[in-house]
């Protein structure tokens, strides 16, 4: 766990850092604000929406504290060390480097700089960004950058199923478990599609009901996951996926069930292990025990389980955590706590 540093660095000069929350209001938005209501080193010295200026946050979910809500253009970034951007991608781009041109930190939890390469970008999400801040944005899945992460101006918070599959994955890319093709089958609740009603997710539509929706290699999130293979395989080598989300009737939580072949059980727990030793947010279940949504969710924990399958060379990996929390805001926090040099638990146990 990286301990606090000596800086110049107003952040890390002062005892409780100033943040700012554009796109509050949404989903991920009003997360993040109660997470930081109830941290000891953070004030929330701003939280913005472009629609709903004038009102305060709870106003849109009564859990929420009570924070005036301000008009993004109104937000004083010389108030803060850092800012968590909760907007829609291509929105989020021209954002950072203004917040970043100002000297504030940036935590984007938006997708306009997950993606390394430029025209990978523009044909996953068609937004415009400044490929010359892109290039210096850290990847921030916090176990395996935090090295990166403590030092960033800005920080490339993973997307919520990204996040499920990498942790997965990434150990077993490591070892060289992978073939060409691995198949992850997941499951999310309606928290992911945002706050807005839309035809396929208001009550009517998701009650009583499984969807799979973009199934194959369609959805946005595969070429972060590819990206984020390649970089862990020590040999640098592609790694494709075929990738199936389904939506199903709950608030929040991801599962992801993926199966690996040609590898031995135990090889493939003893991956996870060296991989996570330590890790405050990480747990490795019990032989054959597998993850369940109910069992993180709320928390900023992911659980990982692995399952022989008697008979054959398939391993099943599931894994599971909070969309919302691990998959955002969770995460979110905890990169700040790490830039910070605060312990990564701070204002997420509990």
């Amino acid at each position: 766990m990286p301990a606090p540093r000596e800086s110049t660095d107003r952040a890390e000069r002062a005892s409780t850092a100033s943040v700012g929350i554009y796109g509050a209001s949404g989903t991920t938005g009003v997360e993040l604000a109660r997470l930081l209501h109830r941290h000891p080193d953070a004030d929330v010295a701003f939280a913005t929406s472009r629609s709903e200026s004038g009102a305060t946050l709870d106003a849109f979910d009564p859990a929420a504290p009570r924070i005036p809500l301000v008009h993004p253009d109104e937000a004083d970034l010389a108030s803060v060390d850092a800012v968590f951007l909760c907007v829609p991608h291509g929105t989020a781009g021209p954002l950072a480097e203004r917040c970043v041109t100002a000297g504030v930190r940036v935590i984007d939890v938006s997708g306009d700089h997950r993606l390394r390469d430029a025209d990978l970008h523009r044909r996953t999400y068609g937004s415009e960004r400044s490929e010359a801040l892109a290039e210096r944005a850290v990847y921030g899945l916090t176990e395996f950058a935090r090295d990166q992460v403590r030092d960033a101006k800005l920080v490339a918070n993973p997307g919520c199923y990204a996040t499920a599959s990498i942790l997965g994955l990434a150990p077993l890319a490591a070892a060289g478990f992978l073939t060409d093709l691995s198949i992850v089958d997941a499951k999310s609740g309606v928290s992911g599609a945002g706050r807005a009603p839309t035809a396929t997710n208001h009550f009517c539509s998701v009650s009583e009901d499984v969807r799979p929706y973009k199934v194959g290699r369609v959805h946005r999130h595969v070429a972060e996951i590819e990206q984020e293979l390649a970089a862990h395989d020590p040999e640098g080598r592609a790694h494709r996926i075929v990738f199936n989300p389904h939506l199903v009737p709950l608030e929040r939580g991801i599962e992801a069930t993926i199966v690996v072949r040609g590898a031995d059980v135990d090889d493939v727990r003893s991956a996870y292990a060296r991989t996570y030793e330590g890790e405050p947010f990480i747990r490795l279940l019990a032989p054959d025990e597998t993850a369940r949504i109910r069992a993180v969710a709320r928390t900023n924990r992911a659980d990982i389980g692995v399952c022989d399958v008697e008979g054959t060379d398939a391993v099943v990996v599931t894994v599971a955590l909070d969309n919302l929390v691990k998959g955002a805001a969770g995460q979110a926090v905890q990169n700040l706590n790490v830039m910070l040099g605060l312990a990564e638990t701070t204002g997420l146990e509990g």
